[in-house]
């Protein structure tokens, strides 16, 4: 049998924290459009802001939704040309107002691409969306032809459930480069005059606190990256996406308010932007956190908890025991114990070749103590 006697590690991770107009701004258009395309329950802000758009901002965002994913596409296409998220009002529009041509056509073709990347990835096959990409080429190159463009823009729309009656004058709309370039400019000046202007000021002093709190955890030394998420913002990203940020080698935490619970985040090679909604905490409050990271891990898988449970209803046991309790595989429950051991939530000492296994009731006390100071908040 082979064995890999060197395994590479993960990187070490610069962390850095930024307020930005231009994504706050493309983060609250995404939300709204949530709320305006959704009957669950949405945050009350938003709604508010919903209810403040114009008719043409609504047909704007029911024109851009599609190809610019809510809005999402706008804002990373923002994050990856600009040299600079902190600009600004003014110059952030004026950004947008001095696209030329080819940026356009640059930001037209990633929507396209990003969006069918997502229909292939995530979603049910839909027949008239396949029977529309038998004729699509999703080359950078061919979609510059107008043709394969157009009957892109089609199928993109035909994944977004668009009517097909109504697929064809949409498209349209996606013809003029300049026309698409004024809707994004005017859907950017609706949003700031309907609430995202107040908003913004009022709230730049908390954002610049928020920042300013995290310079300690911002230098500290994590073993992975979801670890420092979870101490930095209090939430812990979905596993499906932790390969791929526990890979990143710099992260951006970007605070975004009416996010809620809410994660979002784009990656470009290796560089992550998070965004997300900031939580005003003490210091200790923060540290308090960050240091019960590993025990709120080590609780959180049905194994882990069985094992636990088990541990409670005797005074100690050895592997052995609780692989015949569980019936499980002994490398699943030796792999279980180390992480509880590790977290602190069990302890181990060691009779002759036999280790003996039992609850850290202590650590158990003052996690539970925590979560219990949590609801009192």
């Amino acid at each position: 049998m082979e064995r890999n006697l060197f395994v590479p590690a993960l990187p070490k991770t610069e962390l850095d924290a930024v307020r930005s107009l231009g994504v706050y701004i493309f983060t609250n258009i995404q939300l709204a459009d949530y709320d305006l395309n959704s009957s669950s329950a949405q945050n009350r802000w938003i709604r508010s802001l919903s209810d403040n758009l114009s008719d043409n901002a609504n047909n704007d965002l029911k024109l851009l939704r599609t190809v610019f994913a809510h809005g999402v596409i706008l804002r990373d296409f923002y994050i990856q040309k600009t040299a600079d998220l902190t600009m600004d009002w003014d110059a952030f529009i004026d950004w947008w107002k001095q696209l030329e041509e080819s940026d356009m056509m640059e930001l037209l073709i990633y929507g396209i691409r990003e969006t069918m990347d997502y229909y292939y990835k995530y979603l049910p096959r839909i027949p008239v969306v396949e029977e529309a990409m038998r004729e699509v080429y999703l080359d950078e190159r061919q979609l510059q032809d107008p043709d394969n463009r157009k009957k892109a823009v089609k199928a993109v729309l035909l994944s977004w459930s668009v009517p097909m009656e109504k697929v064809e004058n949409n498209a349209a709309d996606y013809d003029s480069l300049s026309d698409i370039k004024e809707s994004i400019i005017r859907l950017i000046r609706a949003f700031w005059a309907a609430g995202l202007k107040k908003q913004w000021e009022e709230k730049q002093k908390m954002l610049a606190a928020w920042v300013r709190q995290q310079e300690s955890l911002l230098s500290k030394s994590y073993r992975t990256n979801g670890e420092a998420i979870f101490a930095i913002t209090g939430l812990y990203p979905d596993t499906a996406e932790l390969e791929n940020i526990n890979r990143a080698e710099m992260i951006t935490f970007v605070p975004v308010c009416n996010m809620e619970r809410l994660l979002s985040f784009i990656q470009f090679d290796k560089h992550v932007y998070l965004m997300f909604d900031p939580q005003i905490e003490t210091a200790g409050n923060k540290e308090k956190l960050a240091d019960y990271y590993t025990a709120f891990e080590g609780l959180g898988d049905r194994t882990r908890l069985q094992i636990i449970d088990l541990l409670a209803e005797n005074k100690e046991m050895f592997a052995q025991q609780i692989i015949q309790q569980l019936n499980l595989k002994q490398s699943t429950v030796s792999r279980h114990l180390n992480q509880l051991q590790q977290s602190g939530l069990v302890m181990v000492h060691q009779e002759g070749n036999t280790k003996y296994f039992s609850l850290n009731r202590d650590e158990l006390k003052k996690v539970a103590e925590s979560l219990h100071s949590f609801s009192n908040m």
